[in-house]
């Protein structure tokens, strides 16, 4: 199964290969740019690891499959105060465009904006770009690399500051009290974040019957505002299917499931506040649409307002596409109900709260794949299992939210996966009510056998991690 036409993934940069192959390959696309421009060797610049992540990301990022590539080439991007990140290099942006020129990248599309999720507003993408023929007859019509002999780009470490600039997330470098202050911290993703790639190279990762690269797996820790106290959330390009998508995601064959915390913001800014919300819902208030309630919360969480405007009333409205009255009363209602935390609203406590809820995610991730020994993806909050490792999963999401938050126990967590056999489905209830002692390996072993591997109606992905001004 391949991808929709219109189906295309965002570039990155953050793997190089050591495949002999591949590198043969860059190597003689040096030669051939060199010899174009008519060039000798220079020593201050590397074409060579420009063109083996180019040709890496090109394996990842399934343009092979008949995937499309957004793929910027504004040179802001790749210099300057503008600079995206430390993979954007200037040798990396000439080989872009030689490869444009000469035929081997043909555009399928120009700049477009598209909606962002759950909102009215829009983003930029940038171009996007196939393989020719003349790229699938001279340089390869497959993928160059062995996905075991992908590793992280040394340009790119496993986490990055972000902070904007003139309306533009870019790649900045903490103080150096900063760094002092957060060693361990950064010390321990480095580590955790290196040992999930190196343990998930060897997990057989698809989408139905078809084969995803793991490095799409691969985890960058990501903070904001220019601070290693905000954000900090755990990306990878595989969240960027879209959630129908991704529960047809399999582990070795195995099915999987994605499992959440309910509410977890607004339980967690309670229980940091030593209360906990009276109520079953948080997002749930009569004469309002639920999803209306859970986007205004949020945006009231994130928001920091000025001091001459506290209301989030006139960003509700434009989010939700609604008239400031009605914004008005849906913001009236959420700090009614949720008085206990109403001094939280418009402070920017929202990334603050991701700064602890990456940690626990990171925990999670970390005790999976080191003590468990088994496969697992995160996605911000939430996280993907094998069937089997459900009851396992859950037992852990609690223990590191009590660990990290306090004494306080989670208030629940949901599941999503796809329609299973009445038997699995029944494993899976029993997990989530902690009575499996009935339910052996060999039983789950019988009844994964039995589910065998099914595809999605479609695999399409949405891309959602740009700012307006990163577009072209």
């Amino acid at each position: 199964m391949t991808a929709s036409e219109s189906n295309s993934h965002y570039i990155k940069y953050h793997h190089i290969s050591d495949d002999p192959a591949l590198i043969a390959k860059a190597q003689s696309l040096v030669d051939l740019y060199r010899l174009s421009r008519q060039q000798q060797r220079q020593s201050n610049r590397d074409f060579e690891a420009a063109f083996n992540a180019i040709l890496t990301s090109i394996d990842i990022f399934q343009a092979y499959d008949g995937w499309s590539l957004y793929i910027p080439t504004n040179n802001n991007l790749f210099s300057g105060t503008l600079k995206r990140n430390s993979t954007y290099t200037t040798d990396l942006l000439d080989a872009l465009k030689w490869l444009i020129a000469k035929g081997y990248l043909e555009q399928v599309s120009g700049v477009t904006r598209p909606k962002k999720k759950n909102s009215k507003k829009r983003q930029w993408l940038p171009k996007a770009y196939k393989l020719t023929a003349r790229w699938l007859s001279e340089i390869s019509d497959k993928p160059l690399s062995d996905p075991r002999l992908i590793r992280r780009n040394p340009l790119a470490g496993y986490w990055e500051c972000r902070k904007k600039i003139d309306g533009a997330k870019v790649a900045v470098t903490p103080s150096d009290r900063q760094l002092k202050l957060h060693t361990a911290m950064l010390a321990d993703t480095d580590q955790a974040l290196e040992a999930y790639d190196k343990f998930m190279v060897n997990v057989v990762t698809s989408i139905g019957h078809s084969a995803i690269n793991p490095a799409q797996l691969s985890m960058m820790r990501i903070f904001s505002n220019g601070s290693l106290k905000q954000g900090g959330r755990l990306y990878s390009a595989v969240q960027n299917y879209k959630k129908y998508t991704r529960k047809y995601l399999y582990f070795d064959d195995e099915p999987t499931l994605e499992i959440d915390y309910s509410a977890f913001h607004p339980h967690l800014i309670y229980h940091q506040a030593g209360q906990e919300f009276k109520g079953d819902d948080p997002y749930v208030i009569e004469g309002f649409d639920r999803d209306h309630v859970k986007v205004a919360f949020n945006i009231m969480l994130n928001r920091r307002g000025s001091k001459d405007n506290k209301s989030a009333a006139g960003t509700i409205s434009e989010e939700l596409d609604v008239d400031l009255l009605q914004a008005t009363a849906l913001e009236n209602a959420i700090l009614q109900l949720h008085a206990p935390i109403a001094g939280q609203f418009n402070s920017g406590a929202g990334l603050r709260l991701q700064r602890l809820d990456s940690n626990i995610a990171l925990s999670v991730v970390n005790h999976f794949i080191t003590k468990h020994q088994r496969p697992i993806v995160c996605i911000h909050d939430s996280f993907i299992c094998s069937v089997r490792d459900t009851e396992t999963l859950i037992l852990l999401m609690a223990d590191y939210y009590s660990i990290i938050v306090g004494e306080v126990g989670m208030r629940g967590i949901k599941g999503t996966a796809q329609e299973f056999s009445e038997p699995l489905t029944d494993a899976i209830n029993k997990c989530f009510e902690q009575d499996t002692d009935g339910i052996t390996a060999s039983s789950w072993d019988a009844l994964v056998a039995k589910e065998g591997v099914n595809d999605p109606p479609s695999i399409e992905a949405t891309e959602e991690d740009v700012s307006d001004a990163e577009a072209l």
